[in-house]
């Protein structure tokens, strides 16, 4: 359908719908103010100005892909009209059998549905111990596949859904390893399609949330990272993801400097936590086990000037693996990271350089972006005057450069996600 005899809230709606855009890209598209879109959306009975008809003209016409468009034309009856029409023509001894053959050749294989489902689950399950690049390209894979599953139509409403919702659970999953390899940009755009199929699915946006959250965290968009998060965890079902949105927020708002709702978000990650089993059946990428809330709490207080917090942090999540929790080795890293940055902050120069000496055998496929970033805040530390010249710290300095060049070097980092 390239024509529309007059634009009304519901088609400027179903044309945003149909070309997968945000309310502000489709504003920038059509050169208006968000607002006006959602006045748009909220009143689909609303004729448009003659000035806006021709911007959606246009749009139609220069803009939409041909999906695009053949989805808009579904949306507001093209198609669809044309099929009530044909119905008109079954009579009472066929209508069964047309309405089972419509079923039978619109239908995805059930079994195909539920493999990409179980590829979903297995991924997420192998992310705390499989290196990061090898396993982003089988998510990519999969989401690729079940990206060609939803463009065919070939489904019903009911798989529709769940295949949105499986491909945003994908989107989301490779924005968290695009950002453990330090490609940002490309982690904000799967992230961004991520939430937008979760809320097409109706499913729950908090994983979408979080990867975004994460992302907007290593671009230093600290403000737009405890956003996110916040607005993850009011949209977060009651399980681990609601923790681990929380301690975004706190974390983004401790490094943006601002204490007070680094607190307040600390303490709601607390409460969360407070409701939940203490162990998880399966650990995933969406998991939240006690190792890692210290590991964020770790973070938290450092930021925050609190060095016994942190150290109290290590000790917990020391506890938990000596009590036989799996212990990724990336985290582990993380948190002898934290304890060493709380000893420097108490003084303690020879505590801090025995924390680090203790991760830096760690196999290069487990130094992650999120390790070598932490490491590097311990050696801009050292670089302050009153460690001049000090043997210990020159020798530390020439350790952490090492450690790192060797993560630069590695075709394989680990896929655990952490502050």
């Amino acid at each position: 359908m390239d024509v529309v005899d007059e634009w009304t809230g519901r088609h400027a709606k179903a044309l945003l719908k149909a070309m997968r855009a945000t309310n502000e890209s489709f504003a920038e598209t059509l050169g208006v103010a968000v607002r006006t879109v959602a006045k748009w959306n909220a009143n689909p009975d609303m004729v448009l100005s003659t000035e806006m008809q021709q911007a959606l003209d246009t749009a139609l016409r220069r803009d939409a892909t041909e999906d695009a468009k053949a989805r808009f034309a579904s949306a507001i009856g093209g198609p669809m009209q044309t099929q009530r029409n044909d119905r008109q023509l079954i009579t009472p001894e066929n209508e069964l059998d047309a309405l089972t053959s419509w079923i039978a050749g619109t239908n995805t294989s059930r079994d195909a549905v539920d493999q990409v489902a179980r590829a979903v689950v297995s991924l997420a399950r192998a992310h705390p111990r499989a290196p990061t690049k090898p396993l982003l390209r089988e998510v990519l894979r999969v989401q690729q596949q079940t990206q060609a599953m939803i463009e065919s139509g070939h489904h019903r409403f009911r798989e529709t859904r769940e295949l949105l919702k499986l491909n945003s659970d994908l989107l989301a999953h490779a924005c968290m390893l695009l950002g453990d390899i330090n490609e940002d940009y490309r982690a904000e755009q799967y992230g961004l399609a991520a939430l937008m199929f979760a809320q097409e699915a109706e499913s729950t946006e908090a994983f979408a949330w979080s990867a975004r959250a994460k992302t907007a965290r290593w671009q230093d968009r600290l403000i737009e990272s405890a956003d996110f998060a916040h607005q993850g965890y009011e949209r977060s079902p009651e399980d681990s993801i609601k923790v681990q949105l929380a301690w975004y927020e706190a974390n983004g708002a401790a490094l943006l400097g601002d204490i007070e709702r680094a607190k307040m978000a600390a303490n709601k990650a607390e409460a969360a936590a407070e409701t939940l089993l203490t162990t998880e059946p399966d650990i995933t990428v969406w998991s939240f086990p006690v190792e890692r809330q210290a590991l964020f709490a770790s973070s938290v207080a450092t930021l925050t000037g609190d060095a016994d917090a942190a150290l109290r942090a290590a000790i917990l999540a020391d506890k938990g693996w000596e009590s036989g929790a799996p212990r990724n080795p990336a985290t582990w890293a993380q948190i002898r990271v934290g304890a060493a940055l709380a000893h420097l902050m108490r003084g303690s120069l020879e505590k801090a350089a025995a924390e680090v000496r203790s991760m830096l055998s760690l196999e290069p496929g487990f130094r992650m972006s999120t390790v070598t970033r932490h490491l590097e805040k311990v050696e801009r530390k050292l670089r302050h005057n009153r460690y001049e010249d000090v043997a210990i710290v020159t020798e530390l300095r020439e350790e952490i450069r090492l450690f790192n060049l060797a993560a630069l070097d590695s075709e394989g980092d680990t896929a655990e996600e952490s502050t």
